[in-house]
């Protein structure tokens, strides 16, 4: 006797095609799922990356006010999210394990009657390294960049748009009057750190009269991206009141679904690959249980219990392969769909630029990013792969419960 009976199988699966769609749909359906959740929990997550990727940092590093409250008197100010860090914490901080570079600057708050706006103070110095607004060179859109120690500005190309600020035209901040030299248009995502305004750095400690050297927002480049967390847990532990932003305080600001899926991808994953598992075992139970009298005949015919095992686990393995490719038409369907998802990064990390102070003014608009959707070769590979090994094996499994039944039995049964 063959190892397996081919034309028997092409034509259980044309006799029975209502019974092969549905375990072949099931499966398809159920691989599907598995592989959308794992492309949407690494999509969620690489875009969650995209502002840090474009400020050319990974860690922000900000300390807290003890306490907030509305400020009696208007004018510049300190924001209660980016209290002073000295420079001896600036220090330990760039000289924590598995940071590469770091860069401090200095970020105001003017309150005017009815008028807020944010200020950050940017090294201009040729070695300041590329993080966070020491981006400014590359995002210039027109004009150039300050003279330092000189009374110019350059404006966020939104925010200038808005109160019509031209090159040429001045600005009164906090009683001196400054010239806008240059107009910055950000990256994409680059807003949870952006700012109205940008300066000399020495200039915005002098309109804050803070000490030569302070700064209260420090970026930071970290040498191993998978180190990121870990960083950031050790520097919350010793820097007082300490705020530090990564990737994962992005997920936090994302919509419930989009957080639950980037936070718990592998939770997620693992549990639609169970589901999955559970409804191919049902599915195949179901096909032989329907054929028990069948293979029971069989084994009255004289087919050993090895070949009906054989057959009934080739067969399910054939329908298990079918269902994986099915699902990998479902899944390039899947991709399509999902690349036209766009997901909306907030203008602002929390606290940083309090939208109750801007009454009638100009509000950041939120980043609208397409979700960054990729398939790996396992996502390609394991649908057909693995659904047809688990068929094969239910199959197998299951068709041994014809062990010693009689066709006698297998009627009264069925």
């Amino acid at each position: 006797m063959p190892f397996v009976h081919w034309r028997y199988l092409v034509n259980e699966l044309g006799y029975r095609w209502r019974r092969t769609a549905l375990l072949v749909g099931g499966i398809a359906l159920a691989a599907t799922l598995v592989v959308m959740l794992d492309v949407m929990s690494r999509s969620f997550a690489e875009v969650a990356t995209v502002p840090f990727r474009n400020l050319g940092a990974d860690v922000i590093v900000q300390r807290n006010a003890v306490q907030a409250a509305v400020p009696k008197d208007m004018g510049v100010m300190l924001p209660y999210s980016a209290q002073p860090i000295t420079p001896d914490e600036v220090a330990r901080l760039a000289a924590e394990p598995g940071v590469s570079q770091s860069a401090g600057f200095v970020l105001l708050w003017n309150l005017g009657a009815g008028r807020f706006y944010s200020i950050t103070g940017v090294p201009l110095t040729a070695n300041t390294p590329a993080l966070g607004p020491g981006r400014i060179r590359e995002w210039i859109y027109q004009g150039r960049l300050p003279i330092p120690g000189t009374a110019e500005i350059l404006v966020e190309r939104h925010y200038g748009a808005f109160y019509r600020l031209d090159l040429g035209r001045t600005v009164d901040i906090g009683g001196k009057t400054y010239t806008v030299v240059g107009i910055v248009e950000m990256r994409e995502g680059s807003q949870i750190a952006s700012s109205n305004f940008y300066m000399d750095i020495d200039e915005a400690r002098a309109l804050a009269r803070l000490p030569a050297g302070l700064v209260n927002l420090v970026f930071l480049k970290v040498a191993d991206i998978a180190a990121t967390e870990t960083v950031k847990q050790r520097i919350a532990s010793w820097l007082p009141r300490a705020s530090v932003a990564t990737p994962g305080t992005m997920l936090q600001l994302f919509g419930g679904v989009s957080q639950t899926i980037g936070r718990f991808g592998p939770v997620a994953v693992g549990l639609g690959a169970a589901v999955a598992l559970a409804l191919s075992a049902m599915l195949v139970f179901g096909v032989a249980s329907e054929r028990r009298r069948e293979l029971a005949l069989l084994r009255v015919l004289g087919w050993s219990r090895g070949q009906v095992c054989r057959q009934v686990g080739v067969e399910m393995f054939a329908q298990g392969l079918l269902a994986g490719l099915a699902a990998l038409v479902l899944v390039a369907i899947g991709l399509q769909l999902m690349g036209q998802i766009t997901v909306s990064i907030p203008a602002r990390l929390g606290g940083e630029n309090p939208a109750d102070f801007a009454t009638g003014g100009f509000r950041a608009a939120a980043s609208l990013v397409r979700l960054p959707v990729t398939a790996t070769w396992s996502d390609w590979l394991s649908p057909p792969a693995v659904a047809a090994a688990a068929c094969g094996l239910w199959g197998w499994l299951w068709s041994r419960e014809t062990k010693g039944m009689s066709l006698w039995v297998a009627i009264k049964e069925t």
